[in-house]
């Protein structure tokens, strides 16, 4: 059987984000061996405890197989990453022949890992955040990193970026060609709006961490908006830690906290508006928040702060606050205003163009032009 291996830099079961969206979109077409960071058996799960002992392959969506690897405490330092190294290249090669795989592609997503030995196909890099500048955001060092990346930019048969200004970045440091494979959404169908009415309320979805921008959500509270949050924190800093303190129990705050992926389109039915409020720093110019298209493709007009992202979306259906005040007025406006069915309509459109089965198909562009090179 014909697959793909892609080597994930999360968790499957992690915050749902880029590698776990696309993987899932292009299950449906063409099987996928995901292969989980390795763990030991000290790793902390997300709300406390230590993670199961287990290991091996499991069926975790259509077409998507995970491959789970266990290693030693402390593998990740320098002296023992090689022996982990080593053993996660013979875990994967071990399940290709079990599993009879005929790989056709190696894709690597993670900033930790590199592109495994002895194993065909075409070598896919994805670079899906700006990693070295994002190393104290994730607690990784810089320098793995940026040694990984230069190892696996010039391994890779094919290079691939979530966003134009990364793309970019790294074709001006490499002098190679990096094509620009951009995160997506699911789009909802018109017919599920019938009906709903928006409340005159602002949404804000995701992970809430460094990424945001305080001074731009404190004017859109000041301004009298109310302001619905979905999403867990995940911050790592004092400063930002204070902050969402202050915020999310601050008046006209709703706080969701972290919710089933089931639950999301009726919160999202409940907004008039959704925020992309990053702070405009090197680490987020580089990225391409998933957000902004969830927004669209539930209907909602958006307001981001000014990223290159979104003006190669390059639509009038996202509006870019240029300061704090610019932002938080643009809310309120487009909050006043009745809904236009039209205007959901267009939004909803849009996003179709935009869905991860469109992003699936181009992936699979990108590893068959390579092939046939």
């Amino acid at each position: 059987m014909r697959a793909i291996v892609f080597i994930a830099g999360t968790r499957w079961d992690s915050v749902a984000g880029t590698d776990r969206r696309l993987m899932t979109a292009l299950g449906t077409v063409f099987p996928v061996l995901w292969v989980d960071p390795p763990f030991s058996i000290l790793t902390r799960r997300r709300g406390g405890g230590t993670e199961p002992n287990r290991g091996g392959v499991s069926l975790v969506a259509p077409g998507v197989t995970r491959l789970q690897t266990r290693t030693w405490p402390g593998a990740s330092r320098p002296g023992m990453r090689r022996a982990s190294t080593v053993v996660l290249e013979r875990h994967i090669r071990s399940m290709v022949r079990k599993l009879r795989l005929e790989v056709t592609g190696v894709i690597v997503a993670s900033p930790r890992q590199r592109f495994p030995r002895r194993i065909g196909g075409v070598r896919l890099l994805y670079v899906t955040d700006d990693w070295p500048s994002g190393a104290a955001l994730m607690g990784l060092s810089a320098d793995r990193i940026e040694s990984d990346l230069e190892r696996n930019m010039h391994d890779a048969d094919v290079r691939a970026a979530v966003s134009p200004d990364l793309a970019s970045r790294l074709t001006g440091t490499y002098a190679v060609r990096v094509e620009v494979l951009a995160n997506g959404c699911d789009p909802t169908s018109d017919e599920s709006h019938a009906g709903s009415v928006r409340a005159p309320v602002a949404g804000l979805i995701g992970q809430l961490n460094e990424r945001l921008d305080p001074e731009i959500l404190e004017a859109v509270r000041a301004g009298g908006t109310e302001i619905i949050v979905v999403g867990p924190r995940a911050e790592r800093s004092a400063e930002t830690r204070a902050f969402l303190d202050r915020f999310l129990g601050a008046r006209g705050v709703t706080w969701q906290g972290e919710v089933p992926p089931a639950e999301l389109p009726a919160l999202l039915a409940r907004m008039g508006v959704g925020l992309t409020p990053y702070a405009d720093t090197l680490f987020n110019r580089a990225s391409f928040p998933l957000k902004t298209l969830e927004y669209l493709a539930a209907g909602l007009p958006v307001v981001s702060t000014d990223l290159p992202a979104v003006r190669w979306l390059n639509t009038d259906l996202i509006e870019v606050g240029l300061d704090p005040e610019d932002f938080a007025h643009r809310v309120r406006r487009l909050l006043s205003q009745p809904e236009n069915v039209d205007e959901t309509a267009r939004r909803i459109a849009f996003a179709r163009q935009h869905s991860w089965d469109a992003r699936a198909r181009q992936l699979l562009q990108l590893l068959d032009s390579a092939d046939r090179a």
